[in-house]
């Protein structure tokens, strides 16, 4: 490598640098959730190791709680062991949908057997499962754990859960219904981790390639010069570049395979960029 190439080199590494950072604390920026406690108590002390996680992350979390919730586990409560950013009961003046609309992700800790089985059936009739209806009429992810609403959940088994077969398939198949519905089960102990996962694989990066919007039913082009039907990755392009951005990987959105050098550096956020638009990076 001669002394151009090496300043070419470092000074895609430094501006590379600089635009991860920015879109990295753009992240942290977009870091707001609503969490929506429904009243059951088996996994909530998971439920709160988790939830005071994601605020050591950098999420604002804003709870709000049905009736029942506040009945059982008490806004107090819930104050002193999350220290939420905001607040909120079910029957004092809330808008839920502003709320919702706010956040990048909502969190349903501790379903409850009974919320389950109402979004299961469509059915939107109080505030809090018309905040999630809410969410998945306007694409928001939703993230819930099962740990009180599972017919197989151990500590439900130990305390006297004795129904048929029958009505614990039931209740499984509310379960698999939420999941075709788009909503993300999980566990009270890993809802940090999903929740971070489903954010990063669902935050979109602001782009900075200046990109004619396809009319319907035409082909279309990137930088690469490859055309595709709408909808679809076609395509192979190289980037000869040491260095390999985001901001490369966004501009050839529409391929299918990118092709870099053997000794290129990629970054984890082009890495995620092409895994957003489906592309395939490949080395030579």
């Amino acid at each position: 490598m001669n002394k151009i190439e090496f300043e070419n080199a470092l000074m895609s590494t430094i501006v590379e640098y600089i635009s991860d950072q920015v879109v990295l604390r753009y992240m942290d920026a977009c870091k707001k959730a609503t969490v929506l406690f429904t009243g059951a108590l088996i996994g909530y002390t998971d439920a709160v190791a988790s939830l005071k996680e994601l605020k050591e992350d950098g999420w604002r979390l804003t709870v709000v709680l049905s009736k029942s919730a506040d009945e059982v586990l008490t806004a107090d409560r819930i104050k002193k062991d999350i220290d939420p950013d905001a607040i909120y009961v079910e029957g004092a003046p809330v808008n839920g949908r502003q709320i919702v609309d706010d956040s990048q992700i909502v969190i349903v800790p501790a379903l409850t057997i009974n919320t389950a089985a109402k979004l299961a059936n469509c059915i939107s009739d109080n505030l809090i499962t018309n905040m999630i209806t809410r969410a998945l009429h306007k694409g928001i992810k939703v993230v819930a754990a099962v740990d009180g609403c599972c017919p197989d959940n151990s500590v439900r088994q130990s305390i006297g859960f004795d129904v048929t077969e029958a009505y614990k398939t039931k209740l499984r198949n509310n379960l698999v219904d939420l999941v075709t519905y788009g909503i993300v089960l999980t566990t009270d102990a890993d809802l940090f981790e999903k929740t971070d996962e489903v954010f990063r694989a669902n935050f979109s990066f602001p782009s900075f390639c200046e990109q004619e919007e396809p009319e319907p039913e035409k082909e279309i082009s990137c930088g690469c010069g490859c055309s595709k039907p709408d909808g679809e990755n076609v395509g192979v392009v190289r980037i000869d570049k040491k260095v390999v951005g985001r901001m490369d990987i966004a501009c050839y959105g529409c391929c299918a395979k990118i092709i870099v050098r053997k000794d290129a550096i990629v970054t984890q956020l082009a890495k995620d960029a092409a895994q957003q638009t489906g592309a395939v990076i490949v080395r030579e």
